[in-house]
């Protein structure tokens, strides 16, 4: 196969995905969260397209020679493993949940899909259901559900799972009177495990490259003031129960950091475009500015994917921001390709890129909040 027609397949199949994913979005919005997971998020030719472009990237990347680049090869085999645990989660998954009254013992719970009941091969019972509140306050800190499984004892609340025969409790709700308590079920036992694997590979490749175009100064001025912006986030109070973890902090952290670089860049690219003498020395500075951006856009996407799957059960549910997100950090990662995109390698170009590209993180950041809706909307 030639390498140009494998170049044009997998850029073309990323350029398709980049659309569909925006599409879902929309549908989601007018038609509702069902439509948009049965029709493009579940269906079969979704599957199918990431299929495509995973498989045509690997093989273009390996007529490319690019094996030769180790660090460049773990960060494209990383994200190869990250879709692959998707693959198996979207195949093998079972979710459902648990509802108990205090004193009540369950062997079975109900299926997410389609509400029937399901047998856990253990007994549940809940003990008690206890509220943890905030000193000095009535806002609750905590919900905690302490449970008898099988022959041991176990407790489940906010943020802090009970796992057993690769079963996963979390909790999800109680009862008014405060005598009963809802619980997740998850059972992912292979899917969860190799994304992991992917995320911390990809950690790896990122740290790596990061070192080569930045070094270790560039890491240490990175790493300042996400761990300052992390400590003050942490440190606020009183939050909702889900909400108070380290790796939430983190996870916005993270991301404002990355979004003020990205900022930073497209107003680079405007003063470029202005000043065409300055396009040149510009354009070697937000060619490197674009690795830390991106990549902490990359680490605080998946930290929020690592807490999603502790608070929720899920690590990744295709919420509009979530599905945002992964477009801009897409969009962002295509000038790193310059040897195979010759519209990156002249700086005019590449600064009229980086400008259009601001509008996907403007979509992220405000249009999911006032136009889309969503888990991560704010108003």
């Amino acid at each position: 196969m030639k390498i140009e027609y494998l170049r044009k397949c997998a850029f073309g199949a990323l350029i398709a995905m980049l659309v569909v994913l925006a599409s879902a979005t929309v549908v989601e919005k007018i038609f509702g969260r069902e439509a948009a997971s049965e029709y493009i998020y579940g269906s079969w030719w979704f599957v199918v397209l990431w299929g495509i472009l995973g498989v045509t990237a690997m093989v273009y990347m390996i007529r490319r020679m690019l094996y030769r680049r180790k660090v460049v090869c773990l960060l494209h085999c990383a994200l190869g493993v990250i879709l692959l645990g998707a693959l198996i989660t979207f195949l093998t998954a079972e979710r459902g949940y648990i509802h108990l009254r205090q004193g009540e013992t369950l062997h079975t719970y109900v299926s997410e899909n389609d509400a029937t009941e399901l047998p856990l091969p253990f007994d549940v019972k809940l003990v008690l259901f206890d509220i943890a509140y905030h000193p000095g306050t009535d806002e609750p800190a905590d919900f905690i559900s302490f449970l008898k499984v099988g022959e041991e004892m176990g407790k489940v609340s906010m943020n802090k799972i009970y796992s057993r025969q690769g079963y996963r409790l979390y909790q999800m709700s109680y009862d008014p009177d405060e005598m009963g308590s809802t619980l997740m079920v998850n059972h992912d036992p292979w899917g969860i495990g190799i994304t992991y694997t992917g995320y911390v590979l990809l950690a790896l490749a990122m740290l790596g490259l990061l070192w080569f175009r930045i070094g270790w100064r560039g890491l240490l001025y990175t790493a300042i003031p996400v761990a300052g912006l992390w400590f003050y986030i942490s440190r606020l109070n009183p939050m909702t129960p889900v909400l108070r973890s380290p790796m939430l902090a983190a996870h916005v952290s993270v991301i404002m950091i990355s979004y003020g670089l990205l900022v930073f860049i497209t107003v680079t690219a405007i003063i470029a475009l202005c000043s065409r003498r300055r396009s040149e020395r510009l354009y070697r500075l937000n060619a490197t500015l674009l690795y830390p951006a991106l990549f902490l856009l990359a680490t605080g996407i998946f930290i929020g994917a690592v807490w999603a799957n502790i608070s929720w059960g899920r690590y990744w549910g295709w919420d509009a921001k979530e599905t945002w997100a992964l477009i801009t950090m897409l969009v962002y990662a295509l000038p790193f390709h310059k040897g195979s995109i010759a519209l990156f390698r002249n700086p005019v170009k590449f600064h009229w890129y980086c400008l259009l590209a601001c509008l996907t993180m403007a979509m992220t950041f405000l249009g999911v909040t006032y136009f889309l809706g969503g888990m991560h909307s704010y108003v």
